[in-house]
Formats: C-alpha cells, sequence, structure tokens
C-alpha cells in the first residue's frame, strides 16, 4: 500500500507535537558545559551546552535569566532544567531552558568570580564609602538564623562584653532556596525603622558550612541590600577561610560570628578595669549596680529571642500565603481562561506586537485548554 506524502512542514510540526507530548522531554535536566554564550540586548540568553560527544542549542528566556543565582559564563558547568522543542523553520531542536543550577566547586568559583568583578565595577566595594563602625553602640540587630550556634555565640559573646547594649535577633533563612531573599528582606526591614527603629549597627551572618551552604552570602540581592543600608554592617560568614561577596560589600568583614560580636562592643570589664584606677569608690557602686541592672535586662531579652523568633516567623508564613493568593489570582491562565490568547514562534519566544509576525510565519497559538498551529498570513 503506497504511504500518502505530507510536507515538510507537516512532518515537523507533528515532531514538535511528540516532543510536547513526551514526559521526559517536556520536564529534562540535561547536564554539559556552557559555550558560546550569547547575551541579546532583549535580555535574552542563547548558548550551546556540550560534552565530548554532542552539542545542543538552549535559550533561556529574559525573565528566567534575571532570576538565576548565578551569573553564567562559557566555560561553566550547569545543570540546565527545561523542555525540548522544534524550530520547525529550522528543522532543529533547542532546549527552552527555565532554570539552571552551577555543577561542581569550580563552577560555583567561576559564578563568584562573574558577580565578584561585576559588582566591583560598579563600585559596591569601594572602600572610600565604607561606614564606621560606632564605637559604643546602643542597640544592634543580628540578621541570621534563630536555631543556629552562630545566634548563641554573638549574643553570649555581646551580653559578656557590654550588657548595656540592647540586642535584636531577625530570624532568616540563612541556607537553600529564598535564603538570599530572606536576608535581603531582614536587612532592608531594619532600615525601614519601625520596631527597629534606634538601631545603630548590624551583623548579618552564620556558622560554617560547605560552599553551597553559605551561597547565599555570594549571591547579588545580598550583596546590593548591604550596599544600600544606612546602617553600618559587619559581615560575618563561616569560619576565617571562608571570604564571601557579603565580606566585600559590608562595611566591615569579620573572620567568624564571635569576631563580629567582638568588634561590635566595647569591653566593659576592660573598661571597668581602667575606671578603677582612677575613680572614687562611690563610682565603683554605681558601676556595679548599672551592670547587674543591664546584664539581667540582658538575660531577659536573650530568653525573648525565641519567642521574638517564633512571632516573626509565623508573621512572615501569613504574609507569604497572603502574596502567593495574590500571585494566584494574576496567573496568566487565569486571562487564558477568560478568553484571552498568546502566541510563540517556532523557538517558544512570546509575540507581543503584530509587527513581530511576519508573513509566512509558523506560530502557536496558546488557549486554556490546548494549542493550535497556525501561518501567518499577512500583518
Amino acid at each position: 500500500m503506497a504511504l500518502r506524502s505530507i510536507s515538510v512542514s507537516q512532518l515537523s510540526a507533528y515532531i514538535k507535537r511528540l516532543m510536547a507530548s513526551d514526559p521526559i522531554l517536556s520536564g529534562v535536566i540535561v547536564r554539559g558545559e556552557i559555550s558560546k554564550l550569547v547575551r541579546h540586548s532583549s535580555g535574552h540568553l542563547y548558548f550551546t551546552l556540550k560534552d565530548e560527544g554532542s552539542r545542543l542549542s538552549c535559550f533561556l528566556p529574559s525573565d528566567r535569566a534575571a532570576s538565576l543565582r548565578y551569573e553564567l559564563s562559557d566555560g561553566m558547568e550547569i545543570l540546565a532544567i527545561g523542555s525540548v522543542s522544534l524550530y520547525e523553520r529550522g528543522g532543529y531542536y533547542s532546549l527552552n531552558v527555565r532554570d539552571v543550577e552551577v555543577e561542581g566547586e569550580g563552577a560555583l568559583s567561576r559564578a563568584f568570580e562573574n558577580l565578584k568583578r561585576k559588582l566591583e565595577a560598579e563600585g559596591l566595594f569601594d572602600p572610600s564609602r565604607k561606614k564606621k563602625l560606632p564605637a559604643s553602640p546602643k542597640r544592634i540587630a543580628v540578621v541570621t538564623s534563630p536555631t543556629g550556634a552562630a545566634v548563641r555565640d554573638i549574643i553570649s559573646t555581646l551580653r559578656r562584653r557590654d550588657p548595656l547594649a540592647d540586642v535584636i535577633v531577625y530570624p532568616c533563612l540563612v541556607q537553600g532556596e529564598g535564603a538570599a531573599a530572606s536576608i535581603a528582606a531582614a536587612i532592608e526591614d531594619i532600615n525601614r525603622g519601625g520596631v527597629f527603629s534606634g538601631v545603630d549597627l548590624m551583623i548579618v551572618g552564620r556558622g560554617g558550612g560547605s560552599a553551597e551552604d553559605l551561597w547565599a552570602f555570594n549571591e547579588e540581592i545580598v550583596a546590593r541590600a548591604i550596599y544600600a543600608s544606612q546602617i553600618p554592617v559587619i559581615s560575618a560568614v563561616g569560619h576565617e577561610n571562608d571570604y564571601l561577596i557579603s565580606d566585600m560589600a559590608a562595611d566591615v568583614r569579620a573572620a567568624t560570628p564571635t569576631a563580629a560580636a567582638e568588634l561590635a562592643s566595647p569591653d566593659i570589664a576592660q573598661l571597668r578595669y581602667r575606671m578603677e584606677l582612677s575613680s572614687p569608690g562611690r563610682m565603683f557602686l554605681f558601676l556595679d549596680d548599672s551592670l547587674a541592672s543591664a546584664q539581667r535586662r540582658a538575660e531577659r531579652a536573650f530568653e525573648s529571642a525565641g519567642l521574638y523568633a517564633v512571632s516573626r516567623i509565623e508573621s512572615d508564613a501569613r504574609r507569604l500565603e497572603a502574596l502567593k493568593a495574590q500571585l494566584d489570582s494574576a496567573h496568566p491562565l487565569k486571562a487564558l481562561e477568560a478568553g484571552f490568547v498568546y502566541a510563540t514562534d517556532a523557538a517558544g519566544r512570546m509575540i507581543r506586537s503584530a509587527a513581530e509576525a511576519l508573513p509566512g510565519q509558523e506560530l502557536t497559538l496558546h488557549f486554556a485548554d490546548g494549542e493550535a498551529e497556525v501561518t501567518v498570513k499577512g500583518a
């Protein structure tokens, strides 16, 4: 029996539909090395993902590129997450990338250097704009995890050295997805004042960990929040050998969280010793009484820090639920369900105006319940 002939376009459209319906190709994770990276003026990224035996064309839209945690460059080993689609006009397939994760310490190091060069060129690390720390801060805000060892070391050191200082713990995520945004939001919130009015020094940091564990403090959003802070910031992340983007953006870098507390506070015991050498006995008694009262206040504040942390986390959870509801209501699918349609070209790029649609061009119309392939007759 003779087979019925079909056109090249019909075959390409059929193959494209097969790719779109394949559960693996519609949500694949591909490992490879970036090469021929091109940044379009629109913000889109085009690059080739390669290994020893093959190459794959990749497209990353501008909105996804803007939200990446890492600054991409040629030679980086990455995991590209997305869907495979056929470009019908050219007859080749490509990976439409939704997200990127770097692979290995080498790629992390490259991403670190890329962001470092970018921010350094913008002046975020300029020594001339760094603020001096107050000699005797009255109110210190600590931005870190409320449950880690770092917060205990910082508070105990501050209590010992300067029990007169008021210490506020602002709990936030310090590791994993959403940590960088959580840290940046805390810094911005403290700068806005409100319940944090009167803060004259901020410690931002966490204890040690792997390069991936500490990566939130290497993200651009944290560096920019530190740079924009009107309150002096001490960065205190990890150990002596850990040097991060937040350290470069901060006014002062401390080797450890404990060292940050020492930099933040005068040693009252030393001050009292010097006063004892030159002050009347009555001043000794007055100072002892004041220190004892301050010590009791500091202990109460320390005990209430945990309750405050729980309250703050619950408040943030409620706020996130409200934001999620707003986002759900603004989701593009809502518009499609109302009868709206949008079009994309063969590479998956959205057509935003009639001027972008060329006669003879193959487009895909997206409805709420499916898609339709069309050919542009005129524009």
